[in-house]
């Protein structure tokens, strides 16, 4: 094995494929085919040319290939052909710097030439520059002049909908009729939220602004909307606020018991035991709905107003309720149209096997009675008490006018004048259900029949 040195030139044809040229010399003691040596160091000259196909394109670092070629010799004034195949490695370095490393085996095609390996490795770099392109020149149009444009330039005004949502701050809840307020330099613009508690202020002109709302007295957090807001893309500008209250919201609704339908324009008042005192809110005329704020740790009762109505009389209570989690407290509130010679029942008055006094425990309903005469003082009704069938027929006539006079006895210590309760005993004349004398029936069907009604004479 002898070391020599050499050049090659390589020319790109393709994206991966190079042609090549080498010119190698060396100071060899050649071995030739017949097995002789020439017996000292003689210079070897190496020309061949031939391809080099890469595996990969030159924007990797480290690039394989395969070289094939055709080569010729001379030594010693011998001359010979031999055909060059190899492979090799290409390191790309920086600014079209590159180290090659090769091997090949070279198959001799005359005489004078071994076959025999070769081995090198060298480093290359560009030996010309890239041929400038020159630049296509346009050719220049004749300018046409006209005459300018005078008519002025109105800049457009950005006008976009700022669509705003309020949430209870304690629970998250999307709050309904927050009345929102956007304030700027030409006025204020109002809205109201709807249930997923939204408010659309619609056509604001880009300017800044304040926005607000407020919600049974308290006021939400304060925001800016900035001019610059109105850049965004899009017809509408998002924004959210939060309101406290620490109250609860008693959300209510009031029916018809009769046709089972909302009840509008009835006062709804609602009176807080604990602290001693009230509010009236009116039910909407639309659908019968109703709200107020309710105090926390505290007892209330709600009824309603209307004139020739009854309302019943619930009871609702804070106590125990964490505001954190809970803020609508709901209720359905019946009221019943009490027209003339319409009988209606007192329901929760019962009386004990054989008397007249009303059972401490089932009189609730008489407090509405209470308050539907008070609502209408010019109204007069006759108190209906009925028993069941058990008993003597003369005493059962007797013991329900007694029941009767009892339920009077019980709304004249209430106020009411003795002149507008006419008291009547029915006995066991008008049962409400079958069982009547000689029908067994159970203790809970006889006491349907022990019952308080009224009906309104006039009004």
């Amino acid at each position: 094995m002898q070391m020599g040195f050499g050049f090659n030139y390589l020319k790109g044809i393709s994206k991966n494929l190079d042609f090549v040229s080498s010119l190698d010399g060396s100071s060899t003691d050649y071995l030739f085919k017949n097995g002789t040596y020439n017996g000292s160091n003689q210079f070897l000259l190496d020309i061949n040319a031939g391809m080099n196909l890469k595996l990969l394109g030159d924007n990797h670092t480290i690039v394989p290939y395969l070289s094939a070629g055709a080569g010729f010799s001379l030594y010693q004034g011998k001359t010979g052909l031999y055909i060059p195949v190899g492979a090799g490695l290409q390191f790309n370095l920086f600014n079209e710097a590159f180290v090659f490393t090769n091997i090949q085996y070279r198959r001799a095609l005359s005489a004078a030439v071994n076959d025999h390996f070769q081995y090198n490795i060298g480093i290359g770099t560009s030996i010309g520059k890239k041929k400038a392109v020159k630049p296509v020149e346009k050719p220049v149009l004749p300018i046409k002049v006209t005459q300018a444009d005078t008519t002025p330039v109105i800049a457009k005004i950005a006008v976009k909908n700022i669509v705003v949502t309020v949430t209870d701050e304690q629970t998250g809840l999307p709050l309904a009729a927050v009345d929102v307020i956007i304030t700027g330099a030409d006025g204020k613009t109002e809205a109201i939220t709807d249930t997923g508690g939204h408010a659309i202020l619609n056509d604001v002109k880009a300017a800044d602004y304040t926005l607000s709302g407020s919600l049974s007295g308290i006021s939400t957090n304060i925001i800016s909307v900035a001019k610059n807001s109105f850049d965004v893309s899009g017809p509408e500008i998002r924004v959210s606020i939060t309101h406290n209250d620490p109250r609860f919201t008693l959300s209510g609704i009031v029916s018809n018991k009769s046709s089972n339908k909302p009840e509008g324009d009835v006062t709804v008042e609602i009176n807080n035991l604990s602290q001693n005192n009230g509010i009236n809110v009116q039910s909407q005329a639309t659908d019968g709905t109703f709200s107020v704020q309710l105090a926390a740790g505290s007892d209330f009762t709600v009824a309603g107003k209307k004139a020739g109505y009854i309302s019943n009389i619930e009871k609702v209570s804070t106590k125990g309720l964490n505001r954190s989690t809970t803020l609508y407290v709901k209720l359905a509130l019946g009221i019943e149209q009490a027209l003339p010679d319409k009988t209606i029942s007192l329901s929760n008055i019962y009386y004990d096997t054989g008397s007249s006094k009303i059972r401490s425990d089932a009189s609730s309903d008489l407090e509405k009675l209470i308050k539907f005469l008070k609502d209408n003082p010019g109204i007069t009704i006759e108190i209906d008490s009925h028993t069941d069938s058990r008993g003597n027929a003369a005493s059962n006539l007797k013991l329900s006018q007694a029941r009767a006079q009892e339920v009077v006895n019980y709304l004249q210590k209430n106020g009411i004048g003795k002149t507008r309760l006419i008291p009547k005993g029915f006995g066991a004349t008008r049962l409400v259900n079958g069982c009547k004398v000689g029908v067994k029936c159970t203790d809970a069907q006889h006491e349907q029949n022990r019952r308080t009604e009224f009906k309104v004479l006039n009004n």
